[in-house]
């Protein structure tokens, strides 16, 4: 199973991507073993401090990543997770897995997959 280009998936990232409000706009989405679609998340701003109440810009470590989303919701159930940035035009950018989120995929045995 090619999950990159399958155009009803990158349609879905693009469309959750555009839905998040931050400056970087990141989706994921989670697929287990058998590679049936576990969930979708985009990446946010930190529930404990309104970056836009603060600012006009966001600072760093502030933001919960689309991969902690899944992370948090599905856990080792994960096997593979496709994640995407879509500019302002709508254009894919290119981005990758934080340390962090790769460690964290690392422990869980989940590959993490980015589409440029």
């Amino acid at each position: 199973m090619n999950l990159i280009n399958n155009p009803n998936i990158l349609k879905t990232l693009k469309s959750k991507a555009k839905k998040s409000p931050c400056t970087y706009k990141v989706a994921a989405i989670a697929f287990d073993k058998k590679g049936d679609i576990l969930g979708t998340a985009s990446n946010s701003h930190s529930r404990n401090w309104n970056v836009l109440e603060k600012c006009e810009c966001g600072r760093a470590n502030t933001g919960e990543h689309a991969e902690q989303k899944l992370f948090d919701r599905y856990g080792s159930n994960i096997k593979t997770i496709l994640i995407c940035r879509v500019g302002h035009s709508g254009a894919l950018r290119s981005i990758d897995a934080c340390p962090t989120c790769q460690k964290v995929a690392k422990k869980f045995g989940t590959k993490i997959i980015s589409i440029k």
